[in-house]
Formats: C-alpha cells, structure tokens, sequence
C-alpha cells in the first residue's frame, strides 16, 4: 500500500516528538486538585465539583460529555456486536498479543514497572482492563452516561493521577519523557484495535471489511474520550496502521522490564477463567501472535508439543468464523453466550462489593 503524502507529513518525527512531552491537560488540571482515592470515587468528585467549583472539573466533564461530529453511532453499534461475538478470541489476542506488545515501548514499559500495576497484582489489573471492554460493549454502554462511558472517564483519570504520582517521585523525564504522553497513549488505543485484529486473524478469525471499519470506529471515540489529541486520532484503520508503524519504528526497544512484564501477564492468565488455558499454550499463541523477533527479544519458551493445539485453536477459529458469517443465528448466540461467560468472570473476580472496585460498574 503507498502511503498518502498527508500520513507522511502528519507523522513525521518533527510532529511526534512534541507528543512524547504532551499529555492531557484536561485531565493532569483535575488530578491536581484530588487527593488519591480509587477512579470512580474520583469520577464521583469530579462530577459534584463540577457542578459547584466548576473550572477544570466542568472543563473535563464537558470534554467527556461532547460528542465530535464524526462520531459514527450505528458503527459503533455494530463493533458492539462484533466485540461480542468474538469476545473469546479477542480477549485472547489483546492481552497475550496486544498488550504484551505493547511493552516492548520500553519507555512506555517503565511506566508499569515504577508503578507496580503490572508486576504486581497482575490478575487484578487484568480483569479490570476486561472490565472496561466488557462495559463498552452492551447496548449504548459507551454513550454519555452509560457504565462503558463512565468507565472511559475513570481509566482517563486513573492516568492522570498517575502521572501525578509518578512526577512526584521525580520521574526521569530526559530518560523516559513524560509518563503516559500522548504518543504512548494513542499506541494503546491501537492496541485495542489494529494489533486486537491482527492478533485475531493469526488465530485464525478474519474480520469483514465492514466490521473491521465499525471497531475502528468504536475505538476512534474511545480515543477521544481516553483525551488522545485529536491529531493522533487516526480517520481509518489503514491510517491507523501507518500510526502504529512509526511509533514502533521510532520506540521499539524491548529490553528486562518489557520481558519481565510480558512473562508476568502470560503466567499470570494460566488457568485463569474465563478461558482456563495452560501456560504452554498461551506462550505458544503469545509467539503467533507477536512473531518470532519479538517473542525471541522476550525469551518467551517455546513448547512444541503445544503447536499442534495451537493449529486446533486455528482451524475451530477458521470454522466459528465461517458460521458467524455464514450460519444465521450462529452470531447471537456467540454474543449470549460470551456476554454471560466474561461476566460471570468479572462478576467471580472483581470485588463483590462495587465500592471497592477501581471501576464501579460491571454492565
């Protein structure tokens, strides 16, 4: 594919390289008015306050609340679904390919290592990312004022605090840039996306066209929701690969903090429900899905007894495909059925009591 001459322009390391210095104003001006408490407690403040202090508080709640004009609303229905009936496959591209990716960011990486939410605790801060997903992907669930939406607000501001934290602590900017800038954060938007995708399709589930187009969709509003500047909010998912091929070539540099992590996530998921898979598959799904240069960069073990599960999973993914495609009916019963597995998993290991969740909600 030739890439248009505006990409080019668009990201050249002239306009990145500001980015990696830039984070989110909006949210960094209400996290330096909150003490630290869990996000939707935050979340709870910010919205009292911004009805009687107003300032930032109302300046972040009017950002959330403001849908661009861009907004695809029957795209992002139709993601819905396909989140849905592909829920199994997805979750496992994006947390044994996406994100574990997403560490070889070695910057973005430190960021995890000094805060502790990855290497420790590793389950916990899994489920809570499935959470968020899992909220985004019922009826209107990312509409202002539904759990998906108020989910999105409490992550943003989760990172905000963080940031603050991490300053406070004196965080090497001239090492590692600003904590959670604007380039890493717009690298994880396309995790969830592209990198979910190809993950998915290396299983062995091929998206359509159209419903490639409709999670691209869902995610550019999450983009903008999540407080990524709206020049690095990609138009298409083609544009969004381009994106995420100059952030790697600019910022990819695995190294022990990237592996330990990427070790850390994967054994942690042994086992684990909803899926309950072995360790030996999971590292040999992580080397599909990754390649082998970054699966070899992580030291991640090979188990060739496991390869031959590994073309099982492929062709059961190939064949599901087919039928959600092909067989009517066959996609909502994928979507009953993966809504009532993922829940009852956040329902049996998140906190019983919605209080003491990060994130209050599961929809």
């Amino acid at each position: 594919m030739s890439v248009p001459a505006a990409w080019q322009a668009k990201y050249t390391d002239a306009v990145l390289d500001p980015m990696r210095h830039t984070c989110d104003p909006l949210a960094d001006a209400v996290a330096a008015q909150l003490e630290r408490k869990r996000p939707s407690q935050m979340i709870d403040e910010v919205f009292a306050r911004a009805d009687t202090d107003g300032g930032a508080f109302r300046d972040y709640v009017e950002h959330a609340y403001t849908i661009p004009r861009w907004v695809n609303w029957d795209a992002i229905e139709h993601a819905r679904h396909v989140n849905l009936a592909f829920a199994n496959v997805r979750a496992i591209a994006l947390l044994v390919s996406s994100l574990v990716e997403g560490y070889s960011l070695s910057k973005a990486a430190h960021v995890l290592i000094s805060t502790g939410r990855l290497h420790q605790d590793v389950l916990k801060r899994v489920y809570e990312t499935s959470q968020m997903t899992h909220n985004i992907s019922v009826p209107d669930g990312i509409r202002p004022g539904h759990p998906g939406h108020r989910t999105m607000m409490e992550v943003r501001l989760l990172h905000a605090m963080v940031r603050k934290y991490l300053r406070g602590r004196g965080w090497d900017v001239a090492q590692y840039d600003e904590p959670i800038n604007q380039e890493d954060m717009a690298f994880t938007i396309i995790e969830f996306d592209h990198l979910a995708i190809r993950g998915m399709e290396r299983m062995g589930a091929s998206l359509s066209n159209d419903d490639k187009y409709a999670m691209h969709q869902l995610w550019r509003y999450a983009a903008y929701l999540n407080g990524v500047d709206e020049r690095l909010i990609t138009e298409s998912l083609d544009e969004e690969i381009y994106l995420y091929e100059r952030i790697r070539a600019r910022q990819y540099n695995p190294n022990e903090e990237s592996r330990a992590l990427a070790l850390a996530v994967i054994t942690a998921l042994a086992g684990q429900p909803p899926f309950n898979l072995r360790e030996e598959l999971l590292f040999e799904l992580s080397r599909l899905c990754l390649g082998d240069e970054l699966a070899d960069a992580y030291q991640l073990p090979r188990h060739k007894g496991w390869q031959q599960a590994v073309r099982l999973y492929q062709l059961a993914n190939k064949a599901s495909t087919l039928a959600h495609y092909r067989l009517p009916g066959f996609d909502r019963l994928s979507e009953t059925l993966n809504f009532r597995l993922i829940r009852k998993a956040l329902v049996d290991n998140l906190d019983a009591n919605p209080e003491k969740r990060a994130f209050r909600h599961i929809a």
